[in-house]
């Protein structure tokens, strides 16, 4: 999918993580009149909505809530799960499996989405919001995620693409020009060659350890981890080279740490803000880290640019989140005019991305605006380089992780696997061979119980 300009938000991507934040309703502002006027005699409805300890806490949800209850009459009341994301889908698992009926659900990630709509947990939302008139299709486009031809379970609430964001005085420390643009993987490496300097403990590099690492080029390249008949493409050779290529960053390069060093050494996610890595290649949801100097002190400046890209796949990559209702809701309709509100106006609280792809060059503008000024202001960081970074309108966009109908259990076998080839245990060959076999009795496992 290529974004063009007028789809403008669009190319963030599909999929990241909905934290915080707020909605709308049709074409306004206002959640949808028989919501409001549903609510605003005798028995105004509560819906509740499950949430992390973390996101309750959070001011802006506090807002959030009482806005949309201050246009729509409905009262959102937070069902909190004390922990992180692990915690609140344990906790979930369990309640909706045994017929539990709160309302709303968050979804962090398509891995989550997928697994809901599997299990037909969710609430198809198409009626409900074609009754009422609402286009959606017009709102979100293509960052809408649908199952089943066009089942919609969600409405995005931001969108999140994977980006490099840099230390300038590395990159000046080398007398290294800044990236900027559009470039591929093989200048990225010689870019980290550049800026590794091992006396000074300085890697060029920086990758997170998760599942999608480790098959990136093969989902640049829109290669699917499942055959026409369901079952596990991993022996597509695409998904051997992409596992090889990371390997070599860290094993042969030396360009960012091993896999064995990151496990060992229990590196964090956040290693980039140390001051001793030169790129960093993550999701934009990264940006809070270089603008929190009070939480990541630091005399370096930041910038961000464009994913890399492979010649055989010109895509970026990305993920968005939402929320979905519980097909057991008690309120659906109520609980779909929250969905919608949030979707439309998460941003605004967030200070992230709107999937929206109907908005005007002034609305996409300041967005974009709002969220340099985020930034300190040392950093230099503008609003058409957030721009150029996160729209990449050169560039086509597709999921950040493979889904399906084991969308779970895949990304676990392949990080298993995957992390046996990379501390030297098994061989290459016999790693996909290993992840192609247990990903197929996993997917036979799952339609026998469908």
């Amino acid at each position: 999918m290529k974004i063009t300009k007028k789809a403008v938000l669009s190319l963030l991507l599909l999929g990241c993580a909905g934290t915080s934040i707020a909605g709308c309703s049709g074409t306004s502002d206002s959640p949808n009149e028989s919501a409001a006027e549903s609510n605003g005699g005798a028995n105004p409805v509560t819906i509740k909505w499950y949430v992390t300890s973390g996101t309750s806490n959070q001011p802006t949800t506090k807002q959030i809530l009482t806005d949309y209850k201050a246009e729509s009459g409905v009262t959102v009341a937070l069902q909190v799960v004390p922990g992180d994301g692990e915690a609140i889908y344990k906790k979930i698992d369990v309640d909706l499996s045994a017929g539990g009926d709160v309302d709303l659900i968050t979804i962090q990630n398509p891995i989550v989405h997928a697994k809901y709509a599997t299990n037909d947990w969710l609430l198809p939302l198409n009626d409900i919001y074609k009754e009422e008139g609402y286009d959606y299709e017009a709102e979100f486009g293509k960052n809408l995620t649908k199952f089943n031809g066009d089942t919609v379970y969600t409405l995005p609430d931001g969108v999140v693409s994977w980006v490099v964001f840099y230390n300038k005085k590395i990159f000046d420390d080398a007398n290294v020009p800044y990236p900027k643009g559009e470039w591929t993987w093989d200048e990225y490496i010689e870019t980290a060659k550049k800026l590794t300097n091992a006396s000074k403990g300085i890697y060029g590099s920086s990758m997170p350890d998760y599942d999608s690492i480790l098959y990136l080029l093969a989902q640049q390249r829109g290669i699917n981890g499942y055959k026409a008949d369901g079952s596990s493409n991993y022996d597509d050779p695409a998904f051997k080279e992409a596992l090889q290529w990371y390997g070599d960053l860290g094993n042969t390069l030396k360009i960012q740490p091993s896999w064995l060093e990151i496990k060992s050494k229990k590196i964090p996610y956040d290693t980039f803000m140390t001051g001793k890595y030169g790129m960093q290649f993550i999701g934009s949801w990264f940006s809070f880290a270089p603008q929190d100097l009070k939480s990541y002190p630091r005399d370096w400046k930041v910038g961000v640019t464009q994913i890399p890209i492979d010649p055989q796949g010109k895509n970026s990559i990305g993920s968005s989140g939402g929320i979905a209702v519980n097909k057991a809701s008690k309120h659906p309709k109520e609980a779909a005019d929250f969905v919608k509100w949030f979707a439309k106006n998460n941003y605004k609280y967030s200070g992230g991305m709107t999937a929206q792809v109907n908005l005007s060059d002034e609305e996409a503008n300041k967005i974009f605006t709002d969220m340099a000024s985020k930034y300190p202001a040392s950093d230099g960081i503008t609003s058409e380089e957030l721009k150029a970074a996160l729209l990449t309108p050169n560039l086509g966009i597709v999921p950040e992780k493979i889904t399906g109908t084991i969308p779970t259990e895949y990304g676990n076998i392949i990080l298993q696997e995957g992390e046996l080839y990379l501390v030297g245990q098994k061989s290459l060959d016999d790693t996909i061979n290993a992840i192609k076999t247990r990903a197929d009795e996993a997917i036979k496992k799952q339609s026998t119980v469908n």
